[in-house]
């Protein structure tokens, strides 16, 4: 499942004339729900991004607890799907049960359309305790949860030992600091200049790049309660400086060639020695021409130890007229067995904590375990707000012309602050 920088998403005025207006509560704005009647009989519609989820072998194991439920599945392009999700809301229309990601969760639950499954903790149908505290947090809006977690993404270094060996530089370890990938990377550039081949793979990019730095230097992108930026706090600026350096001095190509051909690429055809990787790019490098030289570790430390985590979740529309059947549905993708079935596609790791190791067995040739031990160890939550969309684009135009040196690294934080806490108002005025 990827995800990238910028995300197709709503707007808070298009929300707003779309909302249900009678309040959030504890039931969330559609009432109570309640799971436990097995043979409750409903048509659902199930709205997903195209993936390479078995979700088809998911609905056949919910089918077998609850027979009388037929989920129809619709699928889109993930470009697409937050567009059409759009549309959807505007026009009273969202599917019953649908897929979410966290830039565009709070927008949807802070609108009321979307149930609230406190119900079903309180019944004991759902436990957040089996997920990754990161993506419990992530689908909680005003500390009620809205989301059930399907799968999650965690970041590590993924190496060519191919190229190391060409070098003559050692290959990574899990104890490597930023100062170690630094001075490979910086070793491997000048080695292998003149094949064109560098030894970082950096870019513009959040989630799987500079957000982990930012949280590895003790600093942050927004503040506790989502209200201001921080990307002018101390630690933030070395992250960004750190990336910088290593653009200016050809340790990691120039933005605009990031820009061009993305670290992904350049790294599966073999033109970059390391990059730093999501768990859900492993079906990518497994196929692609370099797979055999690859191996991934731990991501580098900074001041600390940090992954930034993120994933999808199920939710279900508050207006459904099948919520109980829609909230059942998206309960059993959470449990243990659907995550199971979920996690033997190896698309991505399973949430259910303990149905790892589907994911880790699908590619053995890799040292997967390093991704959910990474989340257990020292996740981080994806920042977000209520409209994180808004912000994600102010950030996407700035971060590159700070890493690229067209601002002062003082200068583009100072400006991304100003910028996106503008934006962050605008939300608390909504």
């Amino acid at each position: 499942m990827r995800r990238r920088t910028v995300l197709a998403g709503m707007t808070l005025a298009g929300l707003t004339a779309a909302g249900c207006g009678n309040g959030g509560g504890e039931g969330g704005a559609g009432g109570d729900v309640d799971i436990s009647d097995t043979e409750m009989t409903a048509t659902l519609e199930f709205s997903v991004w195209e993936s390479d989820f078995d979700w088809d072998s998911v609905i056949a194991g919910f089918n077998e607890q609850f027979p009388n439920v037929t989920v129809q599945m619709t699928k889109s392009p993930f470009k697409d799907f937050f567009t059409r999700l759009q549309t959807q809301a505007s026009g009273d229309n969202l599917p019953d049960v649908f897929m979410m990601n966290g830039p565009n969760f709070q927008l949807y639950a802070s609108h009321d359309m979307l149930v609230s499954f406190e119900p079903v903790v309180d019944e004991g149908g759902l436990d957040f305790g089996n997920y990754p505290e990161a993506m419990g947090e992530l689908y909680t809006y005003e500390d009620v949860p809205y989301g059930v977690p399907t799968s999650y993404d965690s970041i590590g270094l993924w190496f060519n030992q191919e190229l190391f060996e060409k070098a003559g530089v050692d290959l990574p370890t899990d104890e490597w600091a930023w100062e170690d990938l630094h001075a490979a990377a910086k070793e491997i550039s000048d080695q292998l200049e003149d094949e064109g081949i560098y030894g970082f793979a950096g870019g513009a990019y959040n989630q799987e790049l500079f957000y982990n730095l930012i949280f590895q230097a003790g600093g942050a992108v927004l503040n506790e309660d989502a209200t201001e930026a921080e990307y002018s706090s101390p630690g933030s600026r070395e992250a960004l400086q750190f990336l910088r350096d290593m653009v200016e001095d050809g340790s990691s190509p120039s933005i605009q060639t990031t820009a061009d051909t993305s670290p992904d690429e350049l790294f599966k055809s073999g033109k970059a020695a390391m990059v730093y990787g999501g768990s859900f790019r492993v079906a990518g490098y497994a196929d692609s021409a370099v797979a055999d030289a690859l191996q991934v570790v731990r991501l580098p430390q900074g001041e600390q130890r940090g992954v930034v985590l993120h994933g999808g979740a199920v939710v279900v529309h508050a207006q459904s007229e099948n919520r109980d059947a829609a909230a059942a549905f998206a309960v059993y993708t959470g449990s243990q067995e659907g995550q199971e079935i979920i996690g033997e596609s190896g698309a991505s790791i399973p949430a259910f904590q303990g149905t790892e190791q589907a994911y880790i067995d699908a590619h053995p040739e890799y040292d997967l375990a390093i991704f959910p031990e990474s989340a257990a160890e020292y996740g981080f939550e994806y920042p977000v707000s209520a409209n994180t969309q808004a912000w994600l684009e102010v950030e996407s135009e700035m971060v590159p012309k700070i890493l690229a040196g067209d601002l002062s690294v003082e200068e583009g934080t100072e400006q991304l602050d100003e910028q996106i806490d503008a934006l962050l108002a605008e939300e608390a005025e909504q």
